[in-house]
């Protein structure tokens, strides 16, 4: 059976007879057609394959098979199909159209309290009256706490839809109001939330809220950066606290307009596979070649908008993974990077996509196939990205609008603009205990062939 990356042929070789591959079969597909499809294909890409079973169960369901096949140390490995939208994985953030946290209050009937930490302009949730900074005390009846709000969030993205109940605080004393139902949906995200412009000090400092590493907003990221060059930014701070990642080619497009020492034969990112891919480097103008989605930006389209930086203030959470984590990590090498916020997820590795070449079987694989790095070789983040000045926004409740510099982490930015050098060893940081956290594992870093 053929595979196909990407849309292309991955290899084709010369065979004797004696070597021929079975013919392609035909008739109905059956399981153990696709579950021998699968384990071939991670035989192949997989970053474990050495733990991979000798042969593929015959009769077990295709999820079940493929998750079966996945290492204990991977959360991150996908499968779904294409004609059936109940198989792709759901997140709170892109199927509801909202993150929240649950946190400790001491007038809260269960002695916790949700807190909404951001919100998508159009979604399910925008439109049931949601914004970022409200509280909630209750999902489906049930008052959230600690030990519930993992399997109520479950059963939310499992069943498509839930009662929540809204409530303000005013001098410490909680009021709830009338639930209100939110359903489950696609909640489409122009990731460029917020770009404006704060003078401090006689200095013109941008401000990028970015969101995902989306190729169908390239264009608007130039232009983004042109107007902030436009204007005379002289200091950047780049907001990805809830930036769940994307495509390599975007993370490509934002990295040139920050670093100026980076150019198009400038190598950007080391990945590393299993016994059989071997390790490969990618230059900047390689990596634009191949975008996920839109078309392909040349680094020449780059240059009028590029910033001449010595350095770049990035604002970080638990919530910063997969093509933001390598974003901060393969700046390093070209661009002095301030991390402000928390320590991220830590999600140092790559993705390929699987077709079946033959188009009998129609499941698409999405295994993990790499360890990334940056051009010095610099990996090894799986415990997350530890920033220089630890910063917790749930320290200053309610929170801040998006971009407002009364937002600690913006605060922090600005401080250390202007002058402030405390560091996160000597500074004293008051944390809030958050228990919970909506989190999806990321969009995966799809790496090209």
């Amino acid at each position: 059976m053929k595979y196909w990356y990407l849309g292309i042929a991955l290899f084709c070789m010369a065979c004797s007879k004696k070597d021929q591959p079975a013919p392609t079969p035909t008739g109905p597909v059956t399981q153990q057609e696709i579950n021998n499809w699968m384990l071939d294909s991670m035989r192949l890409f997989y970053l474990w394959n050495e733990t991979l079973p000798i042969s593929a169960s015959p009769q077990q369901e295709t999820v079940s098979f493929y998750n079966s096949l996945k290492n204990t140390a991977d959360p991150f490995s996908a499968i779904y199909n294409p004609g059936n939208w109940a198989t792709y994985p759901r997140s709170m953030l892109y199927n509801y159209g909202m993150d929240y946290s649950i946190i400790p209050h001491p007038s809260a009937s269960s002695g916790f309290i949700g807190v909404v930490r951001l919100v998508v302009p159009g979604s399910n949730a925008e439109k049931a009256g949601f914004s970022r900074g409200m509280y909630f005390t209750a999902i489906n009846g049930q008052p959230v706490n600690n030990s519930n709000a993992a399997t109520i969030t479950a059963q939310l993205l499992r069943e498509g839809k839930g009662n929540f109940t809204p409530a303000t605080i005013t001098a410490g004393v909680i009021s709830e109001q009338t639930p209100v139902e939110v359903l489950l949906g696609i909640a489409t995200e122009n990731p460029i939330y917020l770009q404006k412009v704060i003078n401090s000090n006689s200095k013109k400092i941008g401000y990028l809220f970015y969101n995902a590493f989306n190729d169908s907003y390239n264009n608007a990221l130039l232009t983004a950066f042109q107007d902030f060059k436009t204007q005379g930014v002289t200091e950047l701070i780049l907001d990805l606290r809830y930036n769940t990642g994307g495509s390599l080619a975007a993370a490509a497009v934002l990295s040139s307009l920050v670093a100026s020492r980076l150019n198009a034969q400038t190598s950007f990112v080391e990945y590393t596979g299993n016994n059989r891919l071997g390790k490969q480097l990618l230059d900047v103008s390689t990596t634009l070649r191949y975008p996920e989605s839109g078309t392909p930006v040349n680094f020449s389209s780059i240059q009028s908008s590029r910033l001449t930086l010595d350095r770049v203030y990035i604002l970080t959470g638990r919530q910063t993974i997969s093509a933001a984590e390598l974003t901060i990590n393969n700046l390093k090498p070209y661009t002095q990077v301030i991390q402000i916020g928390q320590t991220t997820y830590g999600k140092d590795k790559g993705a390929v996509i699987i077709k079946d070449g033959s188009r009998r079987i129609t499941w698409v694989l999405q295994p993990i196939a790499y360890r990334l790095s940056n051009a010095k070789g610099e990996g090894n983040y799986a415990a997350g990205i530890a920033p220089q000045y630890v910063v917790d926004e749930m320290t200053n409740l309610p929170l801040s609008a998006i971009g407002d510099i009364s937002d600690p982490l913006i605060n922090r930015a600005l401080a250390l603009i202007n002058g402030g050098s405390r560091s996160a060893s000597s500074e004293n940081v008051n944390r809030e205990n958050t228990y919970f956290n909506t989190l999806s594992t990321g969009a995966e870093v799809i790496i090209p062939r």
